[in-house]
């Protein structure tokens, strides 16, 4: 099972992307949290259930308090963080952003607002989850 977060303190940008992401069928009811810690705490206490399931992470690198990269810093010290799929979704073009993405096991992808129809379909075919996508 995946399960999608989106982690974004724009509430339009959340809106489109859920918009996105059930109407390309990555997901049906993606839970967003509008700051990182709220999110990284769900993720925290989802480890005390026996049932497994990856998470696909859409994450702004732009948010007060806990920002992006303060969150991909906890994601990696995580035990199962195999199970953590992050896509970092920012309005930077900054390409020192997307370098220091790299570094960051969890980050699978990088794309700029908004995300598009083909955004979501090369999701889709990110060889860690594409599985999940697969008719049964």
């Amino acid at each position: 099972m995946l399960e999608v977060l989106i982690v974004d303190d724009d509430q339009i940008v959340v809106f489109i992307q859920k918009k996105m992401i059930n109407n390309h069928e990555i997901a049906q009811n993606p839970i967003s949290f509008s700051k990182a810690a709220d999110a990284l705490s769900y993720l925290v206490e989802d480890q005390k259930h026996p049932q497994q399931r990856d998470f696909l992470i859409l994450l702004d690198i732009n948010m007060p308090n806990m920002n992006g990269w303060d969150f991909l810093k906890c994601l990696e010290g995580h035990p199962q963080k195999s199970r953590y799929h992050v896509i970092m979704v920012t309005s930077s073009i900054d390409v020192k952003d997307k370098k220091e993405a790299e570094n960051y096991s969890t980050v699978r992808s990088f794309i700029e607002k908004p995300i598009s129809a083909s955004d979501c379909e090369k999701i889709k075919e990110i060889s860690e989850i594409s599985h999940f996508f697969k008719p049964a």
